[in-house]
């Protein structure tokens, strides 16, 4: 639960947990939607009017740094507002006044409807040096079945690779799927991200190399 107002963002952290949710209120801000780079979550309420962030671009910098459910909250009836928000890819966008009870109503369908996304219709999944990598689900399981939490950022980057095939991707093109999530990146975050993911995929047996850099070009999958 973030919000530009802490008090308010324990308030319904609070009334959320004797839902039976798992809540923890945070404070509206970038350094706090970096903290879900590292915690990843399944869902964030973001309460914000403007009045210290921007909203909807602490909206897009959640998006692109993990996979959770994003609702928005707002006292501001800006239909331009709630169409953008929306249309970046948050799942729900509640105008103030609300009670508790119909914002934890629309909290748990966000969280069936997105534990009910079809997992074999269309399904599209890999399997590489024993890993599998579910790009319809977004998840990747390691050789003995363990799901490896990514950021949105970390798994955009690995699918891009992946379906490759094992040809080289070049950064310049790892940047720009990238910048679809993200409205501040450089040329050190697809760096950064790599060595996000090398590291969370590494099982102490030489998968530092499932992802193999080709001086000069970009990075590969490797197969074998």
């Amino acid at each position: 639960m973030l919000s530009e107002d802490i008090g308010e963002a324990r308030r319904i952290a609070d009334y959320l947990k004797t839902a039976g949710l798992i809540s923890v209120a945070l404070i509206a801000n970038r350094a706090s939607c970096d903290q879900l780079a590292e915690r990843p979550v399944d869902l964030v309420v973001l309460d914000c009017d403007g009045r210290t962030v921007d909203g909807l671009a602490l909206g897009r910098r959640i998006l692109a740094q993990g996979q959770p459910g994003l609702v928005f909250v707002s006292k501001r009836d800006d239909e331009v507002e709630r169409v953008i928000g929306l249309d970046m890819g948050a799942d729900d966008f509640l105008v103030r006044p609300f009670s508790l009870r119909e914002l934890t109503a629309r909290v748990r369908s966000v969280l069936r409807r997105r534990r009910m996304m079809p997992e074999t219709i269309g399904a599209d999944i890999r399997h590489v040096r024993g890993w599998t990598i579910d790009l319809t689900r977004r998840e990747i399981a390691d050789p003995d079945g363990e799901v490896v939490r990514l950021t949105r950022g970390e798994f955009d980057l690995l699918a891009a690779i992946v379906q490759a095939g094992g040809r080289p991707v070049t950064r310049e093109y790892l940047l720009e799927v990238v910048s679809k999530r993200a409205d501040a990146v450089s040329d050190r975050t697809v760096v950064t991200l790599i060595s996000r993911l090398r590291r969370k995929l590494d099982r102490g047996a030489g998968d530092l190399d499932l992802i193999r850099t080709e001086p000069g070009v970009g990075y590969r999958i490797t197969a074998d």
